[in-house]
């Protein structure tokens, strides 16, 4: 099944990154030269327009930050409009997977408080507030059961927590906290009918959360492969395919090319449509058909992320042009729509 990650169009639907904003005037990025798309206007509902996107694209899924859906009324009715679509939504939360027991309450308590806040999201920022790291993860879960969501992806990276090149603790330390607190949410998840997934998100090798999935050995965890996100931790994008393909139910799919050396003697990524940069796409997606447990479940989720100045609905189209040939060439893999 082929979907669309709501991520490729943060530049012109999250109305806190949106190039049109007086503050992003302030910023070191230019504007988009060129929209081939108009953006939502001031005030709409953001999961609407996203699932038009989806439908409008022909694609079968749409991957989103569950905080959006804001109440769970409002996720019932998203993944009722959802369902009449024949869309099939995937949810995601941003949470502190490392923290420390002062952080990490307990996550079935129905006082937890936590709730997205646009105004608290950013660039660098989730947008997700709470009493507790757990408070947080828990009101997803209430949210994805309440849009009828199966997969729940927990996304740990961001640049202020953790991550395995953190001094403040070891690495064993801080999958050992993973595990722990994961522990805590899948009670929860079951009763849920929630599905949970962990993320290599820029901030672990998929061979470690591998290990945690491993250690648990819970049928309601699982994992979602940004196809990606290894080159930010020095890790073979296809050898982590070949570890996460039996645990995965879906993909972020997007490419990236890689300057090994610059004029300041240091290495850069860039992104690119699927196709032109560096990330094997078309193999990743072998290794899923030969080594998944159920290959033609796996969603995979179009994640084109550009940089703001560049017109993302041409970017989406090359890269979707290009997943559908990988799929003309392999039937089996699932991607005919």
């Amino acid at each position: 099944m082929l979907g669309l990650a709501a991520d490729t169009y943060r530049w012109i639907a999250f109305p806190w990154m949106r190039a049109d904003r007086q503050a992003f005037r302030a910023t070191s990025h230019y504007a988009p030269h060129i929209l081939s798309v108009t953006p939502p206007e001031s005030g709409a509902d953001i999961p609407a327009w996203l699932l038009d996107r989806v439908v409008n694209h022909g694609l079968a899924a749409l991957s989103m930050d569950l905080g959006l859906l804001g109440s769970r009324p409002r996720a019932s009715d998203f993944g009722a409009r959802s369902a009449d679509a024949g869309v099939r939504l995937l949810g995601s939360v941003s949470v502190d997977l490392v923290a420390g027991p002062d952080r990490w309450e307990d996550a079935a308590s129905d006082d937890a408080v936590a709730r997205f806040d646009p105004k608290a999201a950013g660039v660098l920022q989730s947008g997700w507030v709470g009493d507790s790291e757990a408070s947080i993860a828990a009101t997803a879960v209430r949210l994805a059961a309440a849009a009828d969501v199966s997969v729940l992806s927990l996304v740990h990276g961001q640049p202020d927590r953790a991550n395995r090149y953190s001094p403040e603790s070891t690495l064993v330390h801080q999958l050992q906290r993973i595990e722990a607190n994961v522990r805590t949410l899948l009670p929860l998840a079951a009763d849920a009918g929630v599905t949970l997934a962990l993320e290599p998100h820029m901030d672990y090798r998929c061979a470690e959360l591998v290990s945690v999935v491993e250690a648990i050995g819970s049928p309601h965890l699982r994992l979602v492969l940004d196809v990606a996100s290894p080159l930010a931790v020095t890790e073979d994008p296809l050898a982590a395919a070949r570890l996460a393909a039996p645990y995965l139910v879906a993909t972020h799919l997007r490419d990236m090319r890689v300057q090994a050396l610059t004029e300041i003697a240091t290495g850069a990524l860039f992104h690119t449509p699927i196709g032109e940069g560096h990330v094997p796409v078309k193999e990743i997606l072998g290794v899923i058909t030969e080594r998944a447990a159920n290959p033609g479940e796996v969603i995979h989720c179009l994640k084109i992320a550009t940089r703001p100045e560049h017109d993302v609905e041409a970017w989406l189209a090359a890269s979707l042009e290009a997943v559908r040939s990988y799929a003309r060439q392999q039937p089996s893999c699932g991607l005919a729509r």
